[in-house]
């Protein structure tokens, strides 16, 4: 989740804008919803709805070098949120913060439209407890992450004021670092109003050159590293094992904005180890997989989506050979790569990592 924030900071401090180049934005909104209950044992403790009130600051740079690091012009900034889940004992409260990353559509008309992604962190005030809270198998740790996609429409009020209705999917998870960890998806609308300090007009994008798509095949080699931790049992403790890794992936690009890639990934897991130690299984707990599939690319940032195959995973059964692997990655200086993983099995997210890398 750190990573994630820190993607948006590089974003933010890229290049060196000047002042009146910058716009800066406050913003309040108001949040309900309701829990997805993706087991059958989390239907009751579902049935709650998540009432919830957020504070934004952000800014925008409306330079062309801003521009070019996503193709688009992006607020780039931090909130603040409060969100009940409506049943106090059992799902309690949240309190977090975090950074996001919202390119606008259609900026230059009244009525305009944004996407938001969000990183942070959530403080939850209720977690599993096997004797006082056995149902709540949503969140174990107290400090956990939460990640959020929200569609937007907003309308010019004044030149200072807008107003905006937005549609949000959140996920609150630890990202597998301890068990039980099932995660809480609750989708949620929202209306709130932007406040605009600075009043100055977008420059027309269309009119300036876009640099040529000199390089079509891509390739890159990242490590990547998380930690899971085991749970305990009867008869052994809880314990945190590192995980780390190997991937190289290479492709080529279709397009400005896409790309189909392939490639290898190799992992040393010591969650699976120590799990097998406690087994008393003589197994190898490394594995490495084949990776294929499509990226967007957007300036700077890329969104990989590829399906993987254990072609070697002794401690696993074949059923759990095939899986899903999602980066986002931030490029440096065209060739420094920063970024986060993760890692799912049908719609079970495994854990979560912390990239970095080399483009050649």
């Amino acid at each position: 989740m750190k990573a994630l924030l820190l993607l948006t900071w590089l974003g933010s401090v890229a290049d060196f804008t000047e002042p009146d180049s910058v716009l800066r934005q406050i913003g309040v909104r108001a949040h309900t919803g309701f829990i997805i209950p993706h087991a059958a044992d989390l239907k009751e403790i579902s049935r709650s709805r998540p009432v919830g009130i957020e504070l934004t600051y952000s800014r925008m740079a409306i330079t062309q070098e801003a521009y070019e690091r996503c193709n688009c012009f992006a607020r780039i900034g931090g909130y603040i949120n409060y969100v009940a889940f409506n049943n106090p004992p059992e799902l309690g409260r949240t309190i977090g913060l975090g950074g996001f990353f919202e390119p606008l559509i259609n900026y230059r008309k009244p009525l305009y439209f944004s996407v938001r992604a969000t990183a942070g962190l959530a403080y939850l005030t209720r977690v599993y407890n096997a004797e006082t809270n056995p149902r709540n198998t949503f969140f174990s740790h107290p400090l956990s992450g939460l990640l959020a996609l929200s569609f937007k429409t907003h309308l010019r009020l004044t030149p200072r004021v807008h107003a905006e209705l937005g549609a949000n999917y959140n996920h609150i998870s630890n990202g597998g670092t301890r068990q039980p960890n099932r995660g809480m998806n609750f989708p949620t609308v929202s209306v709130g109003v932007t406040y605009h300090p600075d009043q100055t007009s977008f420059p027309d994008a269309r009119h300036w050159a876009r640099p040529a798509l000199s390089r079509r095949f891509v390739k890159r080699v990242l490590v990547f590293g998380s930690i899971r931790t085991v749970p305990q049992t009867a008869l052994f403790p809880e314990k945190a094992e590192p995980l780390w890794g190997l991937t190289a992936t290479a492709g080529y690009r279709v397009s400005r904005l896409s790309a189909f890639t392939g490639g290898l990934e190799f992992a040393d897991d010591g969650y699976t180890r120590e799990q097998l130690r406690r087994e008393n299984r003589d197994v190898d707990h490394r594995r490495m997989a084949l990776l294929g599939g499509y990226e967007l690319w957007l300036g700077r940032y890329v969104f990989s989506t590829h399906l993987g195959y254990n072609a070697y995973q002794p401690s696993q059964s074949r059923s759990e050979r095939v899986f899903q692997r999602y980066q986002l990655l931030y490029t440096l200086q065209d060739r420094w790569i920063l970024g986060v993983g993760l890692k799912a099995i049908l719609n079970t997210a495994e854990g979560f990592d912390v990239r970095a890398g080399v483009r050649f």
